[in-house]
């Protein structure tokens, strides 16, 4: 990683063989565009952008190791893995200890509650949302994104995550189990401790349900801040659907005024949904009206943009298709930004 790990933690991953969880983490890092080095068959490090997870084997067995620049990614990374050790090996999860670790049943780090006080239309199809925070001095440029953690309706009591002894975050779950959809930070006020997201309002959504119905007051919860950052770049081509407009009119309106572009955005009516999203002197914003295939017009349209920053943000399907054809030609993953924000489970 580029920055300074001030921050560590380790455990011992007792019950597990390290032959098939390198295979494991080396296919995962390869899907993700993460960089795997140190390689060996004694070892491995993964570098993501929040920080390195690092393995070893030794005499007393397989050790893991995590580095960071700040408490917050450490602990989001900890949290991360312990939820994917588990699920590999129960055991092992179960007996998982990390060294410093946060004291058991209390609140994770990252977890903060926030009272809504606004809730207004914008455009057709957004609903944009001020609420005030706890603390919001760790929402900077570098991860732009957060979870909403909203209760299930008509419970009165909600239950809150805690950290378990082994490090994960202990998620409530039957009647009480809470709804975790990620949104973009739009606006950001550390200072006077408000912040403001724009939702995407589309049938069926549980969130979009909630907010038909929540009133200023309401208590709800956040953890982050998580996800991608602004991209410091001054070429840049732009793909995405309702769910990545936040996000593109961050970056849009974060670019130097020198920065050249183009930003595709698909939507069922196209400009008529009213978005507001940003100008930039340098950015061609295009409007599809409809649903199109983002990732079939991005490789299309590559060969005109060879050497733009590619940001993708759509649907998971979408996301992989071009992620496979980036490492079919060479393009590296890891010096571009192709995320999924949702799935399409119709014809799962």
């Amino acid at each position: 990683m580029t920055k300074t790990a001030t921050h560590h933690t380790e455990t011992r991953l007792p019950h597990l063989a390290f032959a098939p969880l390198r295979a494991i983490l080396l296919a995962e890092a390869k899907e993700h565009g993460l960089t795997a080095t140190d390689t060996a068959a004694d070892g491995l490090r993964i570098v993501t952008c929040y920080g390195d997870y690092v393995f070893r084997t030794n005499a007393t067995g397989l050790h893991a190791r995590i580095e960071a620049p700040r408490a917050d990614w450490l602990f989001a990374l900890k949290d991360g893995l312990t939820e994917r050790i588990t699920e590999l090996s129960p055991d092992t999860g179960r007996d998982m200890r990390w060294s410093g670790g946060d004291e058991a049943g209390v609140r994770p780090p990252n977890f903060q509650l926030i009272e809504i006080r606004e809730i207004a239309p914008l455009g057709r199809d957004f609903l944009r949302i001020t609420a005030t925070s706890e603390d919001l001095t760790r929402f900077g440029t570098d991860a732009i994104h957060f979870r909403l953690i909203l209760p299930p309706e008509g419970l009165e009591t909600p239950e809150w995550p805690s950290i378990a002894p082994n490090g994960a975050t202990v998620w409530p779950s039957g009647h009480k189990a809470l709804h975790r959809p990620v949104y973009t930070l739009r606006h950001v006020d550390p200072a006077a401790g408000t912040f403001t997201f724009d939702l995407f309002r589309h049938e069926g959504g549980r969130a979009t349900e909630w907010a038909g119905k929540v009133r200023p007051g309401t208590v709800v919860g956040l953890t982050g801040p998580g996800g991608g950052g602004l991209v410091e770049t001054s070429a840049i081509t732009l793909y995405a659907d309702e769910t990545g407009f936040p996000a593109v009119a961050r970056i849009v309106e974060s670019l130097p005024q020198n920065a050249t572009g183009i930003a595709v955005l698909s939507a069922g009516a196209g400009a008529d949904c009213g978005y507001p999203m940003p100008t930039h002197p340098g950015i061609e914003i295009h409007w599809t009206p409809g649903r199109i295939d983002l990732a079939a017009r991005a490789i299309a349209e590559r060969k005109d943009h060879p050497n733009h920053f590619l940001w993708f943000a759509g649907e998971q399907r979408q996301a992989r298709t071009l992620r496979d054809w980036c490492r079919s030609t060479d393009l590296d993953v890891r010096a571009h930004s192709i995320a999924a924000y949702w799935t399409d489970r119709r014809d799962a």
